[in-house]
């Protein structure tokens, strides 16, 4: 749609005189050409003016009423046919007030008496202008209605002007919002487009502003149509004033489809929340440049013990948790997977294993972290997505399920080699007995038998001693310890053991008591054996048997003054069927001491005990996990 060129007021004010007379004419234009910002020219007959103003548009026309004694104004004011048409002035004699009034109704813009005296034509001179700023002024004001047409009809809002609760005015785009044509809604309250429960906002807004205590105002209501669909619209009004009333002026938008998706962004987030919270795992969501925690589900308090509220305030935090063993190198992995994604070299995954202990407790738990950065339609990462999964109780159940495989392979090897042999002795010397009638066979007899105990005693403690303790009591570890000599010393000939001060503890008294026992019976095997190798028979080769407290009472050492443990075997002494006594020992006795202390959650190793074997039990395994000395 072309408006033409706005009209400005500046610049010259080109004149036309139409006028008959030709001295008349000559004494207007010489008059009014002496005026700096009036450009005139003159015609003698109307038809002429129209031609030259068709030509070359002039600014404003100034007309005498009659030519030649006929009247051609009504010829003249077609000029108001064109585009931007000039005012026009009538400026003849006035000999009656007919003739102004007849004008007038034919639409000149001024009359101005031409009785031939200067001051005459300096009003004609003013008068131009006046009638020249006022046309170019309604010209701009045409303009600018027509443009506010045009934004109104085509604007992708509804507008709208309410005038005491009445509408004075809507686009088509609002009138389409309503379901009614333009002419049906002007006019009409404003309420009746409202439904009832929303009607209340309305009047509450347009009794504020005519008031004057509120200046603009928005809200949301719903509209019906005339088929009774709803629509929901956001509105905006302004108070205003139009001719020295109050108005309301503003626009609505249809807002329904935008709140239906906020209803269904919340709920799928509502719904998002409720899934994530209700994982047994731990989920959470960072930034992408750093470790910066934006969200975490409650597990992470179940799980580790503490406040989530600590995990936004310093996210590294959660490392003070994790084993001393594994802190530095998930530090490091974290760090090198933000570089990465700063360098533009995500990977899909990142995967973490970890330790740590939670809040308050001792136990430690194994967790496995992996970390997926989240990409934007144009691949940028967005967030960083983690979850981390408790694998506590899977490790556990698979070192299970290799204890009870080691065990087993155990079990299979004692029963065809360590029973087999002295059954084999039993069975010869029973053999020799009935044939020679000799009853000291039957001693050996006796000694096979009480080995095929032993072993079959061994093993059943094998297979009852991995499990963990669940029924725990005070023991004291003193007389667990003394209990246990008892049980050996008949055996032990001139050994001595010296049992110190211990502690009471959380155990299983009988496998307490057994772990000493093994404990005791490996020191009577191995240090005596060596030293009745040695064939000495003096005090000092006496072998001693000591129990006491380490420092802090962290737990408790059994050591003996014989020959020690070769370091080159130190790492295999504990599994189950190892054995230094080719023929003369199962191989079970540490192993069954390593399944009890494991049983209860703590750790052994084998110490250097300077002159013979020295083994520490740890009741608490931070950072001591499969130390040996």
């Amino acid at each position: 749609m072309s408006l033409g060129s706005v009209v400005r007021a500046e610049g010259q004010v080109r004149v036309l005189i139409v006028d008959d007379d030709p001295e008349t004419a000559a004494d207007t234009v010489s008059v009014l050409d002496g005026c700096d910002s009036l450009d005139v020219a003159a015609v003698d007959d109307p038809t002429a003016a129209l031609d030259a103003h068709a030509e070359s548009p002039f600014d404003c026309i100034v007309t005498e009423f009659e030519f030649d004694g006929t009247a051609g104004l009504d010829t003249l004011l077609r000029v108001r046919e064109s585009p931007n048409p000039p005012p026009v002035i009538l400026f003849t004699r006035l000999d009656s007030e007919d003739v102004v009034h007849e004008a007038f109704a034919a639409g000149v813009a001024d009359v101005v008496d031409k009785r031939s005296t200067d001051v005459k034509l300096a009003v004609l001179a003013h008068r131009i202008s006046n009638a020249v700023v006022a046309a170019r002024q309604s010209a701009e004001l045409d303009e600018l209605y027509a443009w506010l047409r045009v934004i109104a009809e085509q604007s992708l809002v509804g507008l709208y002007v309410i005038r005491d609760g009445r509408i004075e005015f809507v686009n088509e785009y609002l009138s389409n919002l309503l379901g009614y044509d333009t002419d049906e809604v002007v006019g009409r309250p404003i309420t009746d487009f409202i439904v009832e429960e929303d009607r209340a906002i309305v009047d509450e807004s347009l009794r504020n502003r005519d008031h004057g205590s509120v200046e603009s105002m928005s809200y949301t209501v719903r509209v019906s149509d005339r088929t009774g669909e709803l629509t929901t619209l956001e509105i905006t009004g302004q108070r205003a004033a139009v001719d020295g009333e109050p108005v309301v002026v503003g626009t609505a938008m249809d807002v329904t489809a935008r709140l239906e998706s906020e209803r269904l962004l919340r709920r799928s987030e509502r719904l998002t929340r409720q899934i994530i919270s209700s994982l047994p795992d731990m989920v959470f969501i960072s930034e992408p440049t750093e470790l910066d925690v934006v969200y975490i589900n409650d597990q992470f308090e179940s799980v580790w013990g503490r406040d989530v509220s600590l995990l936004y305030e310093n996210p590294h935090s959660f490392l003070e948790l994790v084993h001393v063993d594994d802190r530095d190198q998930l530090r490091r992995a974290i760090d090198e997977m933000f570089v990465d994604i700063r360098d533009g070299a995500v990977d899909e995954q990142y995967e973490f294993e970890f330790r740590f202990i939670p809040e308050g407790s001792e136990t430690i738990r194994w967790a496995n972290a992996r970390a997926v950065p989240l990409l934007d339609e144009n691949g940028d990462v967005t967030n960083i997505l983690g979850v981390m999964s408790d694998l506590t109780e899977r490790i556990s159940h698979e070192r299970e399920l290799a204890q009870q495989n080691a065990r087993l392979d155990a079990f299979a090897r004692v029963l065809s080699h360590d029973i087999r042999g002295p059954l084999s002795v039993a069975q010869g010397r029973l053999e020799l007995a009935r044939d020679l009638a000799d009853d000291s066979h039957l001693d050996h007899v006796e000694r096979a038998h009480r080995r095929i105990t032993d072993v079959v005693e061994d093993v059943l403690s094998l297979a009852r001693d991995g499990r963990s303790v669940l029924d725990a009591e005070e023991v004291s570890l003193a007389d667990a310890a003394a209990t246990a000599w008892e049980m050996c010393s008949p055996n032990a000939g001139h050994v001595r053991c010296e049992v110190g001060e211990l502690p009471v503890v959380e155990a299983d008294e009988s496998r307490a008591t057994r772990l000493f026992e093994n404990l005791f019976r490996n020191a009577l095997q191995h240090g005596r054996s060596d030293r009745d190798d040695a064939s000495t028979a003096s005090d000092d080769s006496e072998l001693v048997i000591r129990v006491g407290a380490l420092p802090s009472h962290r737990g408790f050492f059994v050591e003996d003054n014989g020959p020690g443990i070769p370091a080159s075997i130190r790492d295999h002494v504990f599994d189950s069927g190892f054995s230094t006594k080719d023929g003369d020992g199962n191989g079970l006795g540490l192993g069954i001491v390593r399944q009890i202390v494991d049983s209860h959650g703590w750790i052994i190793r084998v110490a250097n005990g300077g002159s013979g074997a020295r083994f520490e039990v740890l009741f608490d395994p931070v950072g001591e996990a499969g130390a040996t000395d």
